[in-house]
């Protein structure tokens, strides 16, 4: 041991004779000797502190209550295997630690405590057990159960990797790559994914070829990047299959092959790749190969990809050369793509219901996932089924916020609902959510102009129809056009003026609107903004017709 000496400071005892020199003296030694009883404690606790850590988590081990033979017996499985593990634990068997952290995390065969779990791991970890290492890991990068602490992370994917778990130096890789302890570094990020390629796992392959290819890792070595995803391929990692797919199609680092290209696609659907299966579908579809085509959808809905149930949805609900119609099947399949996150298909599934497919109380259902999820049409949806009570019992309550959060996340329709079950309220509301709602899409503003003209409402103003109507207008709404010019022409809250109203009844009869072709052939024959022109009037009334304004068809002239 060394031992520290302290000296007196410089001129503390000179010049006060031999007595001080032997007072100092003698502090000097207690000192000495305080230092050295110190020292001595450390070494101790140091010496025990290595001891407990030779030893596992005896907190954990013994939560795990011994047993006799005949009690062991009669213990569910699931208890009797977690006293087994506790027990090799404490003999020092560290894999035995490793799988009763696990038991500890999930609940299995003990009362959950994951603080004890990553015990067990952190303990399993030091001894190099590479599965304890990354689960571990897990926990300090979640943050969930303890702090966040990447760098923590970082050291137990290290010993994992250095412990030869492959999945360990791969993730260690990727959180190099991101930069969240350090500096991004791809050449360090390349080094762990080798290890981790040479240990086994193919998704370092993949990860390292991609570096290799674009050059990050060092020099760019095509023939080097792409051997090593066609080895990560050939090792049942789909999306080395799908990324030779896309670089076959393309012509990208290889040379272009369509035939390379679906046989890298079929591969990656084998191995698991919903996306791919699904490419291979589209591609089926669109060369007539429909019963292939049903082949490959039908896995890729199998394997979660929301996109390929949605076109298996769409193959039987509308039927193909070999494939009849079929409801049923089409609604489940719209149903999973909805639940995966494809939320358009929620209202596809509503379009066979009735027709032998999906049932209302499941409808409502998946409105709900999509609601959920942040879907503000769904929500609209949900809330008019909750509104009729539909699919279950009726709750307006529920439907009135459903509503309001869908008017706040820009769904017009919604706002315009919301407004209507508040028409009987007596307050200002209503138009409130109809100005809204008008803001958001040009629809709403016939609604709104609707409103005002006929006083639906508390606070409906005759001379406001004109203004909301010309906001629909303005953003090519035929529809708002006519209703426009008919208030112009009645001079309904504003002064009338039948010129600019023919005008308005020829654009919105330019957009297809057929009750204003009517009411230009109208004001043709009575000379109302315009002159009399019988060519005109039967020219419009014939528009009209075509354009189905049934009124118009009775007045078109017979030969």
């Amino acid at each position: 041991m060394n031992t520290v000496v302290l000296a007196a400071p410089r001129g503390q005892a000179r010049g006060r004779g031999c007595a001080a020199h032997h007072r100092a003296a003698r502090r000097q030694a207690r000192i000495v000797v305080h230092v050295q009883r110190v020292a001595g404690h450390l070494g101790l606790l140091a010496l025990l502190g290595v001891a407990a850590c030779l030893r596992p988590p005896q907190a954990a081990t013994r939560a795990v209550r011994s047993r006799s033979i005949d009690d062991l017996a009669n213990l569910p499985a699931a208890e009797r295997q977690a006293h087994m593990l506790a027990r090799s634990c404490e003999r020092g068997d560290v894999g035995a630690c490793e799988r009763l952290g696990s038991a500890y995390w999930s609940g299995y065969g003990v009362k959950q405590h994951r603080f004890h779990a990553l015990s067990l791991w952190e303990y399993a970890c030091g001894r190099d057990i590479g599965t304890a290492c990354e689960q571990a890991a897990l926990v300090y990068l979640d943050g969930a159960l303890v702090k966040a602490d990447p760098e923590r992370a970082e050291g137990l994917y290290e010993r994992g990797c250095g412990a030869g778990r492959a999945r360990a130096c791969t993730e260690l890789g990727e959180l190099v790559a991101s930069g969240t302890t350090h500096e991004p570094s791809a050449r360090r990020a390349a080094k762990w994914w080798r290890k981790g390629c040479e240990a086994g796992d193919p998704r370092s392959c993949h990860l390292l070829s991609l570096a290799v290819l674009d050059g990050r890792s060092a020099g760019q070595d095509t023939d080097e990047g792409i051997e090593m995803l066609t080895e990560a391929c050939a090792a049942r990692y789909a999306p080395s299959c799908s990324q030779l797919a896309d670089f076959h199609r393309a012509g990208v680092f290889v040379e272009r092959s369509e035939l390379s290209a679906e046989a890298n696609d079929r591969r990656a659907c084998e191995f698991g790749d919903g996306e791919s299966c699904t490419e291979l579908g589209v591609r089926a579809r669109a060369a007539g190969r429909n019963e292939d085509a049903r082949a490959h959808l039908t896995a890729a809905c199998e394997q979660a990809d929301p996109r390929g149930c949605a076109l298996l949805g769409d193959l039987h609900g509308l039927g193909a050369d070999g494939i009849p119609v079929d409801a049923e099947r089409s609604a489940k399949a719209y149903g999973a793509a909805c639940r995966g996150g494809l939320f358009e298909a929620c209202g596809r599934a509503a379009a066979v219901q009735g027709a032998a497919g999906i049932d209302p109380a499941e409808l409502r259902s998946l409105y709900r996932v999509a609601c959920d999820a942040g879907a503000v049409d769904a929500c609209d949806y949900l809330a008019g089924m909750l509104l009729d009570g539909v699919g279950g019992p009726a709750d307006p309550q529920a439907a009135a916020r459903l509503f309001d959060r869908a008017c706040i996340g820009a769904y017009a329709d919604s706002c315009v609902h919301l407004a209507w079950m508040g028409r009987g309220d007596h307050g200002r509301e209503p138009l409130h959510w109809l100005e809204r709602a008008c803001d958001l899409d040009d629809r709403a503003c016939v609604v709104l102009g609707e409103v005002h003209e006929l006083g639906l409402v508390a606070g409906a103003r005759l001379g406001a129809a004109a203004d909301a109507y010309q906001r629909g207008c303005a953003g090519d709404r035929s529809d708002a056009c006519f209703h426009l010019g008919g208030v112009l022409a009645r001079g309904a809250g504003v002064p009338r003026d039948d010129a600019a109203a023919a005008r308005l009844y020829e654009v919105a009869c330019d957009g297809g609107y057929g009750d204003a072709c009517a009411a230009l052939a109208l004001a043709y024959t009575e000379g109302v903004g315009v002159s009399v022109d019988a060519t005109s009037a039967s020219h419009f009334r014939g528009l009209a017709c075509r354009l189905g304004s049934t009124a118009a068809c009775t007045k078109l002239p017979t030969k």
